[in-house]
């Protein structure tokens, strides 16, 4: 019978750990070893360190769909798109209702007509669309989005 465990180049369970004479386990098994010069990035210096030196988001993505009247509340959207937040609008639950399904969507169209930002389709069915806000900017020959701070990194 074929070792399965051996197979997939696992550690066999049934095995017990080997000790060797010095009381130390065998070399399988996982983890930082006394001497090593490498270190343990699971201890949570690390993680501390990294969360100090990692900028916290500014930006936000706000998803929207139609309340329980078929209406999409979008008081202060505006203000969200001029600080750089990204607006998408799920329009699915109105697959049934296509006139109220084409209200809603020219309201996202006056959004993006007021704020001079384009709405993007996500889906073929135009019921998904995207509004990215302000500095943020959206390749639609590569269908890549990010800032141009992302940009300015990639290029580089």
């Amino acid at each position: 019978m074929v070792n399965l465990f051996r197979l997939l180049g696992l550690p066999n369970p049934s095995n017990s750990p080997k000790v060797d004479s010095m009381g130390l386990k065998s070399a399988f098994e996982p983890g930082p070893k006394a001497g090593n010069k490498f270190h343990d990035l699971g201890e949570s210096r690390w993680s501390e360190r990294t969360e100090r030196m990692t900028e916290r988001p500014n930006r936000r993505v706000i998803y929207l769909e139609p309340d329980n009247l078929h209406r999409l509340q979008m008081d202060g959207i505006e203000g969200n798109l001029s600080m750089g937040d990204m607006v998408i609008v799920d329009l699915n639950s109105l697959n049934h209702m296509p006139s109220q399904q084409s209200v809603c969507s020219r309201r996202v169209q006056d959004l993006g007509d007021r704020t001079g930002l384009p709405v993007f389709a996500l889906n073929e069915d135009d019921t998904l669309l995207m509004v990215a806000g302000a500095r943020m900017r959206v390749d639609t020959h590569k269908h890549k989005l990010g800032s141009q701070v992302l940009e300015r990194a990639i290029d580089n």
